[in-house]
């Protein structure tokens, strides 16, 4: 596990000073993967740059498992980085090294292996990240998603119990984005491995994170599940973020106030119910008839989800007695008169 307190960071800018972090805390569970989201300027590179402390907070602490790395000296840190594996939003390879060169660099650098045990250890990284053919290959012969790759297996080379990812993804095409992520899911189920991402993309944290934590300003200003931020969403920063994605329904259902004159039901569907007809099951029972007016049906997690905002009709029950009747199916309603 990896646990932030009341981290704080500073920065002067033209006789300014301009708070980067803002007494930020979180935790993120042993073999999760955790997503940091905000836009330009919100304080999550320095906050990914805080957690193997490439940046010094000016208060606060960072504990990996049992040990405060705030509290150690610049020796024992640089020993423990080497088990702090990071990915960078441009790969920054060593052009002058092979691939096989480049994810041999950091175990050169541990010293701990003799040259036939790192080289074992290049070939098992290699066939992890689906490159065991481009070893001899310079960078400059490389596609984006395949210097990543290399970027990747360099960040593990020295099997660490924590993967920190800086944007691994923004330089990079849709599809091979997607790539990428189906890569760090595999290596996050077959390792057990800790990974700690930063994006300005929701769709990063919809098809690969656990948790999330949502920054503006230097602030953590909504965390929680995934499920919980994407479906549930309570800051207008994160409804922002979510809008542009095409989830959530808070302006829509602003829009459609202004043009309808019914009341509106938001409906909220998680797994199985995603998938089955419960609003004509609950139409047959009470008589509920709706106008669909918006809605967003997708996967978060390979969990299928989705919203639907409905303008009712008619219904033979009173509004307040639906949310209860479709709870019976699995499906949160919310009354919005």
């Amino acid at each position: 596990m990896i646990e932030v307190r009341n981290l704080s960071k500073h920065f002067s800018h033209e006789g300014r000073r301009i708070a980067a972090l803002d007494d930020v805390s979180l935790q993120v569970a042993a073999g999760e993967i955790y997503g940091i989201i905000g836009r330009s300027g919100a304080g999550k590179s320095t906050l990914i740059r805080c957690l193997n402390l490439l940046e010094r907070p000016d208060s606060g602490t960072v504990t990996l498992g049992e040990q405060e790395l705030t509290a150690l000296p610049e020796a024992e840190l640089q020993l423990r980085r080497q088990r702090i594996g990071m990915v960078f939003q441009h790969f920054n390879l060593l052009r002058s090294r092979t691939v096989g060169g480049n994810v041999r660099f950091p175990l050169e650098l541990a010293g701990t292996l003799t040259p036939a045990q790192m080289d074992a250890r290049v070939d098992e990284l290699l066939q992890l990240v689906g490159l065991a053919d481009h070893k001899e290959k310079r960078p400059s012969q490389l596609s984006g998603g395949q210097k990543q790759r290399v970027g990747i297996a360099r960040a593990l080379a020295n099997h660490p119990d924590l993967l920190l990812c800086d944007e691994a993804t923004s330089a990079l095409d849709p599809e091979t984005t997607d790539s990428i992520l189906a890569l760090l899911a595999d290596i996050n189920r077959q390792l057990n491995l800790t990974i700690v991402l930063i994006t300005h993309d929701m769709r990063v944290i919809r098809q690969l994170c656990d948790h999330v934590s949502v920054m503006d300003h230097g602030k953590v200003v909504e965390k929680g599940s995934v499920l919980d931020v994407f479906l549930q969403p309570q800051h207008a920063v994160t409804r922002s973020l979510l809008a542009e994605t095409g989830f959530g329904q808070g302006e829509r259902v602003d829009a459609w106030r202004a043009r309808i004159g019914v009341p509106l039901l938001k409906l909220t569907f998680v797994g199985e119910p995603t998938l089955s007809p419960v609003l004509d099951k609950v139409g047959r029972a009470t008589g509920l008839r709706v106008n669909l007016l918006s809605g967003t049906l997708s996967e978060i997690r390979d969990t299928p989800c989705g919203q639907l905002l409905v303008g009712v009709v008619a219904s033979d029950v009173e509004l307040p007695a639906l949310p209860e009747i479709f709870a019976r199916e699995g499906v949160r309603c919310e009354v919005l008169a």
